[in-house]
């Protein structure tokens, strides 16, 4: 029981790290192209390029997953890792059929 808690946790911290890292890649973006960050989100859902912008801000994650690691925390980086996988596979997925 005790190792599905820490997989449960590897994966809301795997979520949190993944909508962290988009944030703050489009809080970058928004900043090199000195527009708001209303106007870059709206820009990469219209355009389609969300699933990008996901993929790098999932990058986030191997700090996570490798941060897990070095603490002997193998079933929460399993967690993370789980996610991960099921964002690529959305991410594929949106762009195959968007």
């Amino acid at each position: 029981m005790k190792n599905n808690k820490q997989v449960i946790l590897g994966a809301i911290v795997g979520l949190c790290t993944t909508a962290l890292g988009t944030f703050l890649y489009l809080f970058y973006v928004a900043y090199q192209r000195n527009a708001s960050l209303d106007a870059v989100w709206t820009f990469a859902t219209d355009s389609s390029e969300i699933s990008s912008v996901v993929v790098y801000g999932a990058a986030l994650n191997f700090v996570a997953f490798f941060g897990f690691l070095r603490y002997n925390k193998e079933e929460s980086a399993k967690g993370v890792l789980v996610i991960t996988i099921l964002i690529a596979v959305a991410v594929l997925i949106h762009k195959l059929f968007a």
